[in-house]
């Protein structure tokens, strides 16, 4: 097991760990390491060392094929006898009574012992695990923080999209696939898998709509209530490794010590937190018949946008409102009282303001500037950036209100000329600075003197080589 062989990584260290790819967002970064960290704790309170030892005997075992066919066998015996039991009907006596009565007995003692839970007065500590919801704009690095925690973990991570997900029976994947997903990165191992981390990105896209409860929200409503068990904690049936999901093979998985990590941008949720503050949104305050739910809240959002002219002052009056996030608005935003229920740490993420998304374009690992200082390097040319050029960049950025995804954008457009003049050229540099961002002008090329005195040598040379047998030709003629 990952979590025997060396002990978990300290909440420090996880979180030096992010801060080298993840700029600014401290307190996210600071809420995902305390959680990772209790999760490795929980996993190895929680399961007894007996247990453990079972685990790996198992897995010894189920490299052995006959094995594993007398392991299925069983279970698919211990499963028919439970139907039996439900059904009213004695096990014993039909065409499998001997093994019946064998697994009769052994559990006729565990079934007596339940009665001695009343009497002892030993109680063992059982960690139970406090699933998280992180809410932010766009943009303000949500989903980069998960693949970012993804890569220095020894359980199994998943992260799973929840727009696709709908309803058990309706087109769209079923909400097993999520745990599908995890078994898949435990390589099909179901111990490693009831260890993992689920990532649920975009879950403020299963929002309940208002006024849509005399219809089936399939995709919305119905995927909340279909993830409460799994939440909390509930067995499920996954396919197994290379079968159909009709045939009807699949693994059980418990998703009791699963920690789920849920995310979304909540577009509009500041809106529903003012109202309940009573207070106007930078002078320009919500009519008072104004619908409710996150849809309201939204067309709010776009059609008072226009008016704001200060971007600064609305990005940390957007900031304050969602620290004072509580479970009521998510409720009123569409989300059901049950599911908030089960995500009982949320966390907002705070806006990106200019000097950190000058910060994003430079210093974290695999950051944009020398992603592209490196495409450019292969063509053996350089790329400066002067700071006034990315101070102009992330200004561009903070107005078109995309966040750090709208960097990348910026950067296409502006690299589009360089990038298909300097393959196959002479030009060793390009400069890109505060009037080339404003689009005043056009990138400074700094090209190669060497190059082109060559290619004159080369082109006299060729002259002079063809100069005598034109004149040949000439006094032949």
């Amino acid at each position: 097991m990952a979590f025997a062989q060396k002990p978990p990584p300290p909440p420090k260290k996880i979180y030096a760990y992010l801060d080298k790819y993840v700029v600014g967002q401290s307190y996210a970064k600071k809420v995902l390491a305390v959680a990772v960290y209790n999760h490795y704790k929980r996993i190895y309170n929680n399961i007894p060392p007996g247990s453990k030892q079972q685990q790996v005997e198992v897995e010894k075992q189920a490299s052995l094929t006959p094995r594993e066919l007398e392991m299925r066998r069983r279970e698919d015996e211990y499963r028919f006898t439970k139907l039996l039991q439900i059904a009213g009907i004695s096990p014993h006596g039909n065409a499998l009574g001997a093994s019946m009565q064998q697994q009769a007995s052994q559990q006729a003692p565990q079934e007596r012992r339940g009665g001695d839970v009343l009497d002892s007065t030993h109680t063992d500590i059982k960690l139970e695990k406090s699933n998280i919801v992180l809410l932010g704009p766009t943009g303000s690095g949500k989903t980069l923080l998960a693949q970012t925690l993804a890569k220095c973990l020894d359980v199994p991570f998943a992260i799973c999209d929840c727009t696709t997900l709908t309803q058990a029976g309706y087109v769209g994947e079923d909400i097993e696939s999520v745990i599908a997903k995890l078994l898949q990165d435990a390589n099909y191992s179901v111990e490693k898998a009831q260890q993992g981390i689920v990532f649920l990105d975009e879950v403020d896209k299963i929002g309940s709509v208002p006024g849509i409860h005399q219809l089936r929200d399939v995709g919305g409503e119905g995927v909340q209530q279909g993830l409460l068990k799994l939440l909390e904690g509930t067995i499920v049936n996954v396919p197994e490794k290379n079968s159909r999901k009709l045939r009807g093979e699949t693994v059980q998985v418990d998703t009791t010590n699963i920690l789920f990590v849920a995310s979304g941008a909540f577009n509009g949720l500041d809106r529903i937190i003012s109202r309940r503050k009573n207070e106007k949104y930078l002078g320009f305050g919500t009519p008072s018949n104004m619908g409710k739910g996150r849809r309201a809240a939204a067309a709010a959002d776009l059609a008072n946008s226009s008016e704001q002219t200060d971007m600064v002052a609305e990005i940390e009056e957007k900031d304050r409102l969602l620290k004072l996030v509580e479970a009521r608005d998510l409720i009123e935003f569409g989300m059901i009282p049950e599911f908030v229920g089960r995500l009982p740490v949320v966390v907002p993420l705070h806006s990106l303001d200019e000097e950190t998304l000058v910060r994003i374009l430079t210093e974290p690992r695999n950051a944009v500037i020398p992603q592209y200082q490196a495409l450019f390097s292969m063509d053996k040319c350089e790329l400066n950036v002067s700071t006034d050029a990315l101070r102009a960049i992330a200004r561009l950025a903070l107005e078109r209100k995309t966040g750090a995804r709208g960097l990348r954008s910026i950067m296409e457009k502006l690299l589009l000329e360089p990038m298909f003049e300097v393959p196959c050229s002479d030009i060793m540099a390009v400069e890109l600075t505060k009037d080339v961002v404003q689009g005043k002008s056009d990138p400074v090329y700094i090209r190669s003197p060497e190059k082109e005195a060559s290619e004159e040598e080369y082109d006299s040379g060729i002259e002079e080589e063809n100069w005598p047998r034109q004149a040949d030709a000439a006094a032949n003629n």
